[in-house]
């Protein structure tokens, strides 16, 4: 399965996530790309929505992911991609740093808020795909320290190593697709075009604004992969 885009990708994970609609619901996007997703969530969902940003530790010139931080100060090292590089966890922990300041700058053009209160709620946290998990990984131990009810991740698509890495981390896991040897999340996608910041605060304004009453979106379709 393909997605014609991120939008198109929203509505197909938003029939999967439907039965966690209700009041104490909050969606969140991981930016870049997982909030144009999530939109499409939380619409469907009639749920809040917010950004929430973790970016991926990369070893300058490899294509081995280290890891990811995550605004909250949450941090997820790979220990075996730490082995396998010989790269002693101290330069690591700097590489880490240098993406910590990058998290706090994206947030303030995004968000330029605190982090929404989420404890006791159910926290939908979105992407547009997930192929090591570590963006997602950091993510969740973060929010895991807000004592939501429930902490549930939801991506269009998927690899299976990185669902399994991120198992642990959720109390469920919603995927639509699974791409065992997808490389990159765009091989899943006809458009992949990177969202700038203008686009992302539009977004999240649109979001805010009062909605109508809709029909609620329903399918029959069963197809996916649930953890």
């Amino acid at each position: 399965m393909r997605f014609r885009d991120r939008a198109d990708a929203g509505r197909r994970l938003a029939t999967r996530l439907l039965p966690y609609r209700g009041e104490s619901v909050r969606v969140l996007g991981l930016a870049r790309g997982g909030l144009r997703v999530a939109y499409e969530v939380a619409h469907a969902l009639e749920a809040p929505l917010d950004v929430w940003v973790s970016r991926r530790i990369d070893v300058p010139g490899r294509m081995t992911v280290l890891g990811a931080v995550s605004e909250g100060g949450g941090i997820y090292l790979d220990r075996d991609a730490l082995q396998g590089l010989g790269l002693p966890e101290v330069e690591a922990r700097s590489l880490a740093r240098a993406e910590a300041a990058e998290v706090d700058s994206q947030v303030q053009r995004l968000r330029g808020t605190p982090e929404p209160v989420l404890g006791g709620c159910t926290v939908l946290l979105v992407d547009d795909g997930l192929v090591s998990g570590a963006t997602a990984l950091a993510a969740l131990q973060t929010l895991r320290k807000q004592h939501p009810a429930r902490l549930v991740l939801g991506v269009p698509v998927g690899t299976l190593h990185g669902l399994a890495r991120v198992r642990s981390a959720a109390d469920s896991v919603q995927c639509v697709e699974v791409l065992p040897a997808m490389r990159t999340v765009g091989e899943a996608y006809d458009d992949f075009r990177p969202l700038p910041d203008v686009e992302l605060r539009q977004l999240l304004a649109r979001a805010r604004e009062p909605v109508q009453p809709r029909e609620v979106l329903e399918s029959t379709d069963l197809s996916g992969f649930w953890m």
